[in-house]
């Protein structure tokens, strides 16, 4: 369900030698940055039960189906009953009998979503190596915003925006992402509460407790894309007074999955949330996936389209139907997201050895489905990360996410906050741009309340900055997001 936390071309030809081991997601672990996902089918043990997404036909639920379920010994892990879905764990036998229900649209092996290893450079030890004790440790408001944060400068013309706008808690932004660490001196005065998804023991992570108000985060990237949006101390993020709330995904493996992500965006949706930022990116499937049970040897339909792929569309319709804008992060493969063919050549290397077959086309999720704001990274001198997903009618705006393909050195890279010990991290990918757009949108309904997600797009597209003459759309979209020019023009 998760579409799904999108780094460097040589960390993309270093994927490439396994055939794209990873779709992504960006996430930070204290001094490591994960901008890539893997997503594995579920394993196949005909021993085992299978975990699988049901979408029904309509948004409403066949409860004849739940009951079916239940009493062939199966299990109902989730009810996603606003967009129509289940979470369902059996037996892979009972696949064709779910099926023959006339209200069942699809079913499709619920991925998991695991996060590798990516890049960062931690501050505590660069400050150590490059940075003067008086400049490190001065703990003064804005002192590392003056002394680093380009990103934030570039995005709010060196602060001019804050003069017009820097939020308010009326409008609350939604962090679907691996938590927060709530006390962090930057964050604490803006954060409003959240909760926790990531179910007790989930892919056997004992460490989970299911406790709905865990939303402490493990792995640091939730932290660090809040930091884009509400930082208020040391650091700044674009909207530096706005609210906002964590929604928490991930396990501390960094594991999650669809029906996860669709559970928070539509319980978000639910909180009176006005904008939600998705800094993550998958890939999911528009034809036939078809699975070869390993014990029979027999193959198994598993519907017109993959299950998740509807699911992630519904729940992300859900929130734009109630006047929610939805932000999520283009991806840091480098791959032409326009290219379906070559995505669905990916999943089928990824995942034939669990017995997937996939025939279709293959698309980039979240950033594909439509009505979402999709946003590609851009370096310190404007040009698309090397790292960065791109496409024709793929990318909708960009913002800077790092780039230091070029010199290697954090002066190309993007400070925000973190958990570790300093409290701050240098980083760059897409789910780092993507936040500072969320935050233009929460600062232009701070000033009016009334704009809908449509409205919110056309504001963005025509204050962006234009790029190459407009002349790489493919890359940059509209142009370089920019919180002044659209609250200058349309406070």
């Amino acid at each position: 369900m998760c579409k799904i936390i999108k780094e460097e071309r040589y960390i993309y030809e270093k994927r490439k030698k396994c055939f794209f081991c990873s779709t992504l997601l960006v996430i930070f672990m204290v001094s490591i940055l994960f901008t890539g996902t893997t997503v594995k089918a579920v394993t196949a043990n005909p021993e085992d039960n299978i975990n699988l997404v049901v979408l029904f036909n309509d948004n409403t639920i066949d409860t004849k189906v739940e009951d079916f379920i239940i009493e062939s010994g199966g299990k109902i892990v989730s009810n996603l009953s606003k967009v129509g879905g289940l979470e369902v764990k059996c037996k892979s036998a009972l696949i064709p009998k779910i099926q023959a229900y006339d209200t069942v649209k699809s079913l499709a092996p619920n991925h998991n979503i695991k996060l590798p290893k990516e890049k960062t450079i931690e501050f505590k030890n660069y400050g150590k190596r490059k940075i003067t004790a008086n400049s490190a440790n001065n703990n003064q408001p804005g002192d590392l915003y003056n002394l680093y944060q380009w990103d934030i400068k570039k995005v709010t013309n060196d602060g001019k925006s804050f003069e017009i706008c820097t939020g308010n808690h009326d409008v609350v932004i939604a962090i679907v992402d691996s938590g927060i660490k709530k006390d962090h001196p930057d964050l604490e005065k803006n954060f409003m509460g959240g909760k926790n998804f990531v179910s007790k023991d989930f892919n056997g992570d004992e460490t989970e407790t299911g406790d709905v108000d865990d939303i402490n985060d493990r792995l640091g990237h939730g932290t660090y894309v809040a930091g884009n949006i509400a930082a208020n101390g040391r650091t700044k993020g674009v909207a530096p007074n706005i609210g906002f709330k964590s929604y928490r995904i991930f396990n501390s493996k960094g594991d999650t999955n669809a029906t996860i992500v669709s559970s928070a965006i539509i319980e978000a949706t639910d909180d009176g949330a006005k904008v939600i930022n998705l800094s993550m990116s998958g890939y999911d499937l528009k034809g036939k996936c078809y699975w070869t049970d390993p014990k029979t040897g027999i193959k198994h339909s598993l519907g017109d389209d993959m299950a998740e792929y509807e699911l992630y569309k519904r729940a992300i319709k859900y929130a734009i139907k109630h006047n929610v804008t939805v932000v999520t992060a283009a991806g840091n493969d480098g791959v032409d997201c326009h290219n379906a063919k070559k995505i669905t050549e990916f999943l089928n290397t990824q995942n034939g050895d669990e017995g997937f077959k996939y025939e279709g086309l293959a698309y980039e999720i979240p950033g594909n489905i439509k009505g979402v704001i999709n946003v590609s990274a851009t370096g310190t001198t404007d040009e698309i990360a090397k790292y960065s997903n791109y496409g024709d009618k793929f990318i909708d705006v960009t913002a800077p996410g790092g780039d230091s393909s070029k010199t290697g050195t954090i002066n190309d890279m993007c400070l925000s906050t973190a958990i570790n010990d300093s409290g701050y991290m240098f980083g760059e990918g897409t789910s780092i741009a993507a936040p500072k757009v969320s935050a233009i949108v929460g600062l232009l309904l701070c000033e009016n309340h009334s704009f809908t997600p449509k409205e919110i797009v056309k504001i963005i597209y025509k204050t962006s900055e234009k790029l190459d003459d407009n002349k790489s759309k493919e890359y940059y979209g509209a142009g370089l997001a920019n919180a002044y020019e659209a609250l200058a023009k349309y406070k």
